[in-house]
């Protein structure tokens, strides 16, 4: 049976993952990044749970937006904005 964590994402998953999108946005693979954003909004909460579920859209939209957005939303990740 399958149990459901509420505990709060690890530092080190996020970390994680934000390495991964920097290595997509690094190599022009979008795919990667939509999924590492999508990993990402699952433990976020608004107002960056949206600001990543846009950016994982970007990734099929805007490309070139998606990757400038992944920046933003690292920042904010991180808490430097």
């Amino acid at each position: 049976m399958a149990t459901t964590s509420t505990a709060p994402p690890s530092p080190y998953r996020v970390g994680q993952l934000c390495v991964g999108a920097d290595w997509a946005c690094a190599h022009g693979d979008l795919a990667a990044l939509r999924y590492v954003a999508q990993r990402l909004a699952d433990e976020a909460s608004e107002p960056l749970h949206g600001e990543l579920l846009a950016l994982a859209d970007a990734c099929y939209a805007d490309p070139d937006h998606a990757v400038e957005a992944w920046t933003r939303v690292k920042d904010q990740l991180f808490g430097r904005s």
